[in-house]
């Protein structure tokens, strides 16, 4: 049998499904673990590590599926990261401002997180808005 040097079709985008559901699942559980103040380190040691191990079996799917992907295509997610990363950066001064000047409360590190995937996804529609004139 030949080994298949291209992947092709849904096998990708199931390795992303899949890994998001580990992420939802490892976030899940190792949040509400830590939210019990486990006593022992080894625990909060393992909840850490399982949360990021979450993260990861996300990402690494994403990052492969994103190279499969045409050059137009890898173009459009570099400049929806890179309006991200400047939106998140915007947004973080100015909630650091915001928290200093007394109008904003704590901000969970989990919320910038999800503000910047949203971002992202925000920045692929521009970006495939703005090349598609």
């Amino acid at each position: 049998m030949t080994k298949r040097t291209d992947e092709t079709g849904l096998r990708p985008i199931a390795l992303v499904a899949a890994g998001m559901a580990f992420w939802v699942v490892a976030a899940v559980i190792s949040g509400w673990t830590l939210r019990r103040h486990p006593e022992s380190a080894a625990v909060r040691g393992a909840m850490v590590a399982l949360g990021v191990a979450g993260f990861l079996a996300w990402l690494i799917p994403v990052a492969r599926l994103i190279l499969l992907q045409d050059e137009f295509s890898r173009r459009v997610h570099l400049v929806a990261i890179a309006l991200a990363c400047g939106a998140t950066a915007v947004l973080l001064f100015a909630a650091d401002l915001l928290q200093t000047a007394g109008f904003l409360g704590w901000v969970s590190l989990q919320t910038v997180w999800m503000a910047m995937g949203v971002l992202w996804w925000l920045g692929i529609f521009v970006a495939t808005r703005y090349y598609s004139k």
